[in-house]
């Protein structure tokens, strides 16, 4: 076996020019270490070269620095006894960018795969919008203006907040919405002018009212000079 022992990492990563090669693989035919190493880091190589493009654009998540030291240092462990420092840093290199893959989330076995299989995603789980407790609903049409109102008050410490759906309103109405507590005191919750949609397909108003919840008694809509359109009782 010749003990002279060569430039594996400069063969492996084909950085060597054309009679190094032809020496490096001069080697080779006579040395089976060396041979077994080259199979070896030949495997990290092919590794290497899987990880997507996007992965290594993206980078590793923000939790990934542990990883890739734990990788280098069982690298480093693992290599303190060879012969060959040059072909042990190969391998970490390619160790290093495939543990970013996995702690990227990137199937490295992906990249490999005919494009035309289709990969099982995870199923995407959407929020669902949630009513705090002790919300109260009510819907109320006025008689004589033929004006509706649905309406959800959600108590907060000291105050509430309002939800509200209007329509029957013609457009050009300046109006505010108002909730009324058991004392007969009216405490704006928002104002709107009512455009050419708002007159056709109703307007929903977000606000909220500086009254105790178990204070509140209706909810209403007036205008500007007192009128009332539309009133519910929650």
């Amino acid at each position: 076996m010749n003990t002279n022992h060569v430039d594996l990492a400069g063969y492996l990563t084909k950085s060597l020019d054309a009679e190094q090669r032809r020496e490096v693989e001069a080697h080779l035919a006579d040395c089976d270490e060396c041979r077994a190493e080259v199979e070896s880091l030949q495997e990290w190589t092919m590794a290497l070269e899987a990880v997507p493009e996007a992965m290594l654009l993206d980078g590793p998540p923000d939790d990934a620095d542990l990883l890739l030291q734990r990788t280098l240092r069982q690298i480093r462990t693992e290599s303190a006894g060879r012969r060959h420092r040059r072909t042990a840093l190969v391998g970490a290199a390619a160790a290093v960018v495939v543990a970013a893959a996995i702690a990227s989330g990137v199937a490295v076995g992906r990249s490999t795969a005919d494009e035309g299989t289709p990969v099982a995603q995870p199923p995407v789980t959407r929020s669902q919008p949630t009513t705090a407790p002790g919300t109260r609903t009510a819907t109320a049409v006025d008689a004589g203006t033929g004006a509706r109102i649905t309406v959800a008050v959600a108590p907060a410490p000291g105050w509430v907040r309002i939800k509200a759906a209007v329509s029957g309103i013609p457009q050009g109405e300046r109006c505010r919405l108002e909730v009324v507590a058991r004392n007969g005191t009216a405490v704006l919750a928002g104002s709107w002018l009512v455009s050419a949609t708002g007159a056709a397909e109703g307007t929903t108003l977000d606000g909220s009212a500086l009254i105790p919840p178990d204070q509140v008694a209706s909810v209403r809509v007036v205008t500007e000079d007192g009128r009332t359109y539309t009133s519910v009782n929650v």
